[in-house]
C-alpha cells in the first residue's frame, strides 16, 4: 500500500484546501516549522481511516476549523496494483466514499468495506480501531509502546498464525481453558474474589454461627443472673440492719458536739492573737519615735558645724571671682581690636574679587547669548517643519484604514472569483477568429466568468454561459459597497488611487523625520527630555539671559561707586594674604578670650556653688529644728517614755493568754480530723442508702430476666441453631474444595498456554530482531502475550521502564516498525507515519535509525513529519510540502 495524495479542507488551522505534495513509495519526509500543520495532517489521515463520517463525538470536534466549517478529507492510495480513493466529509453534508479500482462504495457500505480492508473493529458507535492506531503515531505517542485493542491483537495473531509451523493443540487448549474459566466464574470473579452465590452461602454460615454465639451468650447471662440474684439478696439484708444504722447516727452526733467545742477555742485563740499583734505594733511605734528624735538632734548639731565652715570658704571665692572679671574685660577689648582689623582686610579682598568676577561674568554672559541664538534658530527650523507636517493629512492611521478598505475590496473580489465559472478554451490552429466570447476573440488563457456570458462559434451557433446566481447579486453588492468605501476614503485626502495616497504618506514620513531631527537638535541644545518642553525651555532660557544681563549691568553700576584706591594697588593673592594674617590674629585673640572666659566661668561657678550650699544647709537646719519642735510640743519626751512602758506590759499579758489557749487545744483532737470523721460518716450513711436502692433495682431486674429466659425455651433454640450452622459449614467446605480444584486446573492450563504462546510469538520477535540488532548490538528481546516488549538483554537483562526517555522512544518506534513489517509480509495494507519522533536521540543512534528506516522503506512506505529539518537532512527520501489549492479535487 502506498499513499499518493492527501487533501484536507476545513480541518483545524486549514480553512482553505491544501494538499500534501510529493508522496511516493519508500521514505517520505515533511519538514516544516512549528504550527505549520503537520500534526493536523496526521489527525486528518487517522480520522479518515478510523472515524465514521456521521460522528458527533469529541474526535470530530477536535477536527473542527477555527473559523467554522465542515471537515473534508481525501486520501488517494494504491493497493494490489489498483488506484484507490477514500473521501470523507464530517458535519453538515457528511459523506463517505471508497473507490477500490473500478468498484465504488458509499455511506455505511464504504465504512464497512474500509474496516474490512484495514482490519479495524468498532470500539463505539462512531469510531473503529486496529493495528493502524499503532502505525499512525501522533506527536508524543512515540515514547510509549502501542496499546493493542481487540482488532490490533487479532491482526498480529493472523500474521503470526500464517507463519506458525509445528504448533498444534492451541485451539483445543484455549477451548478447555475457556470452559474451566466459565465454571470457575461461578465461584470467584476474575480478580480472585468469591462470586455472589458463594458469598451468599458464606454470609448465611456467618449469620448462623453468630446466632449460635448469641444464644450461648444469653445462656451464660442467665446463669450469671441466677448467681448474682442470691448475692444481691444477702447484701440487701446486711445494708438494711437497723442496729448498725442507730450506732452510726450516735457516733455522728458525738463528733458534731466535739467540732463545736474546737471551733470556740479557735475563735478565742484568734482574738488573743489579734490583741498580741496590736500591743506589739504600739510598742514598735513608740520605740521608733524615740530613735527618730535622737537621730534628728544629732543631724542638727552636724549641720551647724558644716554651715560655719562653708561661710569661711565663701569669702575667699568672692576675691577670686573679682580678679577673673578684670582679666575678662581686658581680653574682650583685645578681641574687638583684632576683629576690626580682620573686617577691614576682608572688605579689601571682597572688592578685589568682585572686580575679577565682573570680568568672568562678562565672558560667561557672552557665551550664553551665543548658545541662546543657536537654540532660537533651531526652534525656528522646528516650527517650519511642523507647519509643513500639519498640511499633510495622509498619516499612519489613515493608511491602516486604507489597507483595511483595500483588503475589503480584494476579499469581495476573491469571493466573487471563488463563485465564478472557470472557462478554459483550447482552439485548433485554423479556428482562430471563428470563436468569440462576449463579442471579443476567445482568449486562450483560463477565464473566471462572474456574469452571464455569450460564446459564439462561427458556423456552429451561440452558447450562453450562466454562472451560479445563488449569491451573485449579493457578491456584486458587497464588491460595490467595498469599492465605494475605498473611493470615499481616498476622497477624504484628495487622492485618486491608493498609490497616490502611498506617495503622500511617504512625503509625510519624510516631514515627520525632519520634525524629529529638528526636535532632537532643540532638545539637545535646550537640555530637555521631551519635545513638548522645547517652547517653555526656550522662553525660560531667554528670560534667564535677560535677567542675568540686567543683573550684570546692576553689578557694574554698583562696582563703579566703590572706592578703588586700596583695591587698585593690590592683586587678589596679596589681599588674600593680608586677610589671612588678620584672621590668624583675630583667632589668637579669640582663643585668649575663651581661656580667660573659661577661668572666669570656673571662678563664678565655684562661688555660686558655695552660695547655694550655704543656702541649702541653712534651709535643712531650719527644717530639722522646726520638725523637732513640733514633735516635742505634740508629745513630750516624758509622756512618750510612759506609753512605751505601758505597751510592754500589755504585750506580756497577751502572750500569757495566748499560751493558755494553745495548751488547752493541744489536749484535744485537731479540728480537721474531727471534721473529716464527720464527713466520712455522713458519706457512709448516704452510700448505704444508695446501695439499698441500687440493690433493690438490681434484684427486680434479675428476677424479670430469669422469668423471661425460662419462658423462651433458650436450650431448644440453641440446639436448633447449632444444627443449622453445621449444615451450612459443610456446604461451604464442599464449595471451597471444588473452587480450589478448578483454580488449580485453570493455572495449569494457563501455564501450558504461556509455553505455547512463547513459541507462537517467535515470528514477531524474528520480525523485530534485525532492526533492534542494528541499534543495540547482541540484543535479545522479551515479548509478553499482549505483544508488548517487556525487556531486552545486552550482557544482562534490562527492564524497559528503567531505560532513558530517548532509548524507550527508539524502542517504541522499532516495535511499531516490526508490526508494519508483519502486516507487509502477510500482504495486508501497511505504512508507518511518525510525527516529531526521535527528537531525543543522539547523533550516532540517529544515523543508525536512518539506516534502519531507509532499509525498511525499500519494502513499505514510511512518512516522517518533523520540525527539525537540519537533523533529517541525511534522509534522501521524497521531500513533501503543503500546497494550497483553489478547490478540493476529486478523482474522476
Amino acid at each position: 500500500m502506498i499513499l499518493t495524495d492527501i487533501q484536507i479542507e476545513a480541518v483545524r488551522r486549514f480553512a482553505s484546501p491544501i494538499r500534501v505534495e510529493g508522496l511516493g513509495a519508500g521514505l517520505n519526509v515533511l519538514a516544516a516549522p512549528n504550527e505549520a500543520g503537520k500534526s493536523t495532517v496526521l489527525k486528518a489521515l487517522r480520522a479518515a481511516l478510523t472515524l465514521k463520517h456521521g460522528s458527533k463525538a469529541q474526535p470530530f470536534k477536535d477536527l473542527l476549523p477555527y473559523g467554522g466549517g465542515s471537515p473534508h478529507i481525501g486520501v488517494a492510495f494504491t493497493w494490489n496494483g489498483q488506484s484507490c480513493w477514500l473521501e470523507k466529509k464530517f458535519g453538515n453534508g457528511n459523506l463517505a466514499r471508497l473507490d477500490l479500482g473500478a468498484e465504488r462504495f458509499d455511506g455505511e457500505e464504504a465504512e464497512e468495506r474500509l474496516q474490512a480492508l484495514f482490519e479495524l473493529e468498532k470500539i463505539n458507535k462512531y469510531e473503529a480501531a486496529g493495528l493502524w492506531n499503532a502505525l499512525l503515531v501522533e506527536q508524543g505517542e512515540s515514547f510509549a509502546q502501542p496499546p493493542l485493542q481487540g482488532a490490533g491483537r487479532a491482526s498480529l495473531q493472523a500474521c503470526l498464525q500464517q507463519s506458525l509451523q509445528g504448533v498444534t493443540g492451541t485451539a483445543e487448549a484455549s477451548a478447555m481453558l475457556a470452559l474451566v474459566s466459565k465454571r470457575l466464574a461461578q465461584y470467584q470473579t476474575a480478580t480472585g474474589k468469591v462470586s455472589q452465590r458463594m458469598r451468599q452461602v458464606q454470609e448465611a454460615s456467618e449469620h448462623a454461627h453468630a446466632l449460635v454465639a448469641t444464644l450461648v451468650a444469653r445462656r451464660e447471662a442467665l446463669h450469671e443472673d441466677i448467681n448474682g440474684l442470691e448475692q444481691t439478696r444477702r447484701m440487701l439484708a446486711e445494708s438494711e440492719n437497723p442496729e448498725l444504722r442507730r450506732q452510726a447516727e450516735e457516733k455522728l452526733v458525738a463528733l458534731r458536739h466535739k467540732r463545736d467545742l474546737l471551733l470556740g477555742l479557735a475563735a478565742q485563740e484568734q482574738a488573743a492573737q489579734a490583741q498580741l499583734n496590736a500591743t506589739e505594733q504600739n510598742l514598735q511605734h513608740f520605740q521608733a519615735e524615740q530613735e527618730r528624735r535622737q537621730t534628728r538632734r544629732a543631724d542638727i548639731a552636724r549641720l551647724e558645724q558644716a554651715l560655719a565652715e562653708t561661710r569661711l570658704g565663701q569669702t575667699e571665692l568672692e576675691h577670686l571671682a573679682h580678679d577673673a572679671d578684670q582679666k575678662l574685660a581686658q581680653a574682650q577689648a583685645g578681641l574687638g581690636a583684632a576683629s576690626t582689623r580682620h573686617q577691614q582686610a576682608r572688605a579689601t579682598l571682597s572688592r578685589v574679587r568682585q572686580r575679577a568676577a565682573q570680568v568672568h561674568n562678562q565672558q560667561a554672559l557672552a557665551q550664553e547669548r551665543t548658545a541662546f541664538e543657536r537654540a532660537d534658530a533651531a526652534c525656528a527650523r522646528l516650527e517650519k517643519a511642523q507647519a509643513t507636517l500639519r498640511v499633510m493629512p495622509v498619516d499612519a492611521a489613515f493608511m491602516r484604514r486604507l489597507a483595511k478598505a483595500v483588503q475589503g475590496v480584494q476579499q469581495a473580489q476573491a469571493r466573487m472569483q471563488a463563485q465564478a465559472t472557470r472557462f478554459v478554451a483550447t482552439l485548433q490552429a485554423d479556428a482562430a477568429g471563428t470563436v468569440w466570447l462576449n463579442g471579443q476573440p476567445c482568449p486562450l488563457t483560463p477565464q473566471s466568468l462572474t456574469d452571464v456570458s455569450e460564446l459564439v462559434v462561427d458556423g456552429v451557433g451561440r452558447f450562453t454561459i450562466s454562472p451560479p446566481t445563488q449569491q451573485s447579486e449579493a457578491l456584486h453588492t458587497a464588491l460595490a459597497t467595498a469599492q465605494t468605501a475605498l473611493d470615499d476614503l481616498l476622497g477624504e485626502v484628495g487622492c485618486h488611487s491608493a498609490d497616490q495616497a502611498e506617495s503622500q504618506h511617504e512625503a509625510r514620513r519624510q516631514a515627520e523625520r525632519a520634525v524629529e531631527q529638528a526636535s532632537a537638535e532643540c532638545m539637545a541644545l535646550l537640555n530637555v527630555p521631551q519635545a513638548s518642553h522645547i517652547g517653555s525651555a526656550l522662553d525660560q532660557q531667554r528670560q534667564k539671559l535677560n535677567e542675568r544681563e540686567a543683573l550684570f549691568a546692576k553689578e557694574q553700576a554698583a562696582q563703579a561707586d566703590l572706592p578703588v584706591e586700596d583695591a587698585a594697588q593690590l592683586d587678589e593673592e596679596q589681599a588674600s594674604r593680608q586677610e589671612q594674617d588678620a584672621l590668624m590674629a583675630e583667632e589668637a585673640a579669640r582663643q585668649h578670650e575663651r581661656d580667660v572666659q573659661s577661668q572666669h566661668r570656673v571662678a563664678h561657678t565655684r562661688l555660686e556653688q558655695a552660695l547655694a550650699q550655704t543656702v541649702q544647709q541653712q534651709q535643712t537646719l531650719q527644717r530639722d529644728q522646726r520638725e523637732l519642735s513640733v514633735w516635742v510640743e505634740r508629745d513630750p519626751d516624758a509622756a512618750l517614755l510612759a506609753r512605751t512602758s505601758q505597751s510592754e506590759q500589755d504585750r506580756r499579758h497577751a502572750q500569757a493568754e495566748l499560751a493558755r489557749i494553745a495548751q488547752i487545744r493541744q489536749q484535744e483532737e485537731p479540728l480537721a480530723v474531727v471534721e473529716q470523721g464527720i464527713l466520712r460518716r455522713e458519706q457512709d450513711m448516704e452510700r448505704v442508702r444508695d446501695q439499698v436502692t441500687r440493690l433493690s433495682m438490681d434484684k427486680m431486674e434479675r428476677e424479670t430476666r430469669i422469668r423471661q429466659a425460662e419462658g423462651d425455651g433458650l436450650d431448644e433454640q440453641l440446639a436448633s441453631a447449632e444444627r443449622h450452622a453445621e449444615q451450612l459449614q459443610g456446604e461451604l467446605a464442599a464449595w471451597e474444595r471444588e473452587r480450589a480444584a478448578l483454580a488449580l486446573l485453570e493455572s495449569t492450563l494457563l501455564k501450558a498456554e504461556t509455553t505455547q504462546t512463547e513459541r507462537y510469538l517467535a515470528p514477531l520477535v524474528q520480525a523485530m530482531q534485525p532492526a533492534f540488532s542494528a541499534l543495540f548490538r547482541g540484543v535479545t528481546l522479551e515479548v509478553d502475550t499482549q505483544f508488548a516488549l517487556t525487556g531486552l538483554t545486552r550482557q544482562r537483562a534490562e527492564d524497559i521502564k528503567d531505560l532513558s526517555d530517548g532509548t524507550r522512544e527508539q524502542i517504541a518506534v522499532l516495535v511499531r516498525l516490526g508490526f508494519a513489517e508483519l502486516l507487509h509480509k502477510r500482504g495486508a495494507p501497511a505504512i508507518l507515519v511518525l510525527d516529531d519522533a526521535l527528537s531525543f536521540s543522539d547523533s550516532q543512534r540517529l544515523e543508525t535509525l536512518f539506516d534502519v528506516l531507509s532499509d525498511a522503506a525499500t519494502r513499505l512506505q514510511i512518512i516522517l513529519l518533523t520540525c527539525h529539518a537540519e537533523q533529517f537532512t541525511p534522509l534522501r527520501g521524497n521531500m513533501l510540502s503543503l500546497r494550497p489549492m483553489e478547490r478540493f479535487e476529486v478523482p474522476r
